[in-house]
């Protein structure tokens, strides 16, 4: 910015009534005089130290913007990260925006900013990155840091099976940098469950086929025996889901699917669940696996194994908002073809008794939309998965089977009310409404 100069005829003009016999060069030394006693009481009476303070901290600019970050929130923080204010901060903000070696770059909020997208994109590395620096020139702000241990929780969280010593490595960035307690609460949860699958698996061998990833316990010679079996199973599931859901997660590029034997108590033990889930997806299927010398059990198991395959492939193509009622619905409807008519009878009858004799209706399905891992009633857990079966067979029955899987594929683009966007689109008629219908048909 140019500075504007008052030229020697101005000055003198201000004097020219009061002597006009004054010369050019008499006015000048009592205008300068003038200058300098006005100075001088200036500096003793410390009018001018504000100022001078403030041009001095523009001289180190960084200096001059942390502090202003260490200030300030986050939200409310100006795009500048100066104080507002004198006419002598407004022209050393002048001075410095027009260095043309004075360092720019984003600020610690606009790198916020970039890192809250880079997460909801799922760039997890570079979110860390950005709000790694912006914690650094802005270490008294508690939004950034918070969103930097959000960072680590989210990054520990996508973390395959086996990086384990990764994710337990991130949940401990995490807390070291969340302050709201619920959050605090959810890594330490999550932590402690990492801890005990390292711990459950850390002597289990690793077998890989063509599309699955198996881990157990080899020297369990009970298992040994009917590993080949399984593995031979799922492959052939693995190709058969793929023909209806059309698509093949392995060949899409997604990571083999991960599967993991157990005891029962190691079970129990890392997902939590009680005796009544037969096998657990949370990305990797978790399955007890007590004896497979015998037949029954390895059929038994088969079956878990189909069902949970099936959740691999509901999740590859629909996301993670897929409605528990779908969900479930199509993992029992294809975990045995040949045992379905059976299964449907008893979940009919079921739930026609439930509701003729124990005056319990339908649960709507915005009820059962949820995960049901954290109901606790199991006669209401069993009313749901008949449910769930019965209602996806109805549908399969009155509108084609290739429907289901059209409605699994919507909730990858509109979340948890795909299915009756699909639904809808498809029929006409707000899902719903078949709700009633079905019910009518128990």
């Amino acid at each position: 910015m140019e500075r504007r100069k008052l030229s020697s005829g101005a000055a003198s003009h201000g004097f020219r009534d009061g002597n006009r016999r004054l010369g050019r060069a008499q006015t000048q030394i009592l205008m300068a005089v003038f200058m300098v006693c006005c100075l001088g009481l200036g500096f003793v009476s410390g009018a001018f130290d504000g100022a001078i303070a403030k041009l001095r901290s523009f001289g180190e600019p960084d200096q001059a913007a942390a502090s202003a970050a260490q200030d300030e929130p986050a939200e409310t923080r100006p795009a500048t990260e100066l104080p507002l204010g004198s006419e002598a901060q407004a022209a050393a903000s002048a001075a410095l925006a027009a260095r043309d070696d004075a360092p720019r770059g984003p600020s610690a909020v606009d790198r916020n900013e970039q890192a809250i997208e880079a997460l909801n994109a799922e760039e997890f590395d570079r979110a860390i990155e950005l709000l790694t620096s912006a914690v650094e020139d802005a270490p008294s702000d508690d939004t950034i840091r918070e969103n930097l241990g959000v960072a680590y929780l989210k990054r520990a969280r996508s973390f395959g099976e086996g990086d384990l010593e990764l994710a337990l490595a991130d949940y401990e960035s995490a807390l070291e940098h969340l302050r709201r307690e619920d959050f605090r609460a959810q890594a330490k949860s999550l932590m402690e469950r990492a801890q005990r699958i390292a711990k459950e698996e850390a002597e289990f061998t690793v077998e890989e086929t063509l599309h699955f990833r198996f881990k157990f316990d080899a020297s369990r010679t009970e298992i040994r025996a009917g590993v080949d079996q399984l593995q031979a199973l799922l492959e052939g599931t693995y190709q058969e889901y793929g023909e209806l859901f059309g698509r093949r997660p392995v060949e899409a590029g997604e990571d083999k699917i991960a599967v993991v034997l157990y005891k029962s108590e190691g079970f129990s033990n890392v997902t939590g669940l009680g005796d009544w889930a037969g096998g657990a997806f949370d990305g990797v299927i978790r399955v007890p696996a007590d004896d497979l010398r015998d037949a029954h059990r390895v059929a038994r198991l088969q079956d878990v194994l189909r069902h949970e395959v099936a959740h691999a492939f509901v999740q590859s193509i629909g996301g993670k908002d897929v409605p528990s009622w779908l969900n479930e619905g199509i993992a029992q409807w294809l975990e045995n073809p040949e045992r379905r008519p059976g299964g449907l009878a008893v979940a009919r009858a079921r739930l026609a008794n439930a509701r003729d004799n124990g005056g319990k209706a339908l649960f709507q399905l915005a009820e059962i939309e949820g995960s049901l891992v954290s109901w606790k009633n199991t006669e209401e857990i069993t009313r749901a998965y008949d449910q769930a079966l019965a209602f996806i067979d109805y549908l399969a029955e009155q509108y084609g089977a290739h429907l289901l899987f059209d409605m699994v594929a919507e909730c990858k683009a509109s979340g948890v009310s795909g299915a009756g966007v699909a639904f809808q689109r498809a029929i006409l008629v707000d899902l719903n409404l078949v709700v009633g219908d079905f019910d009518q048909s128990l």
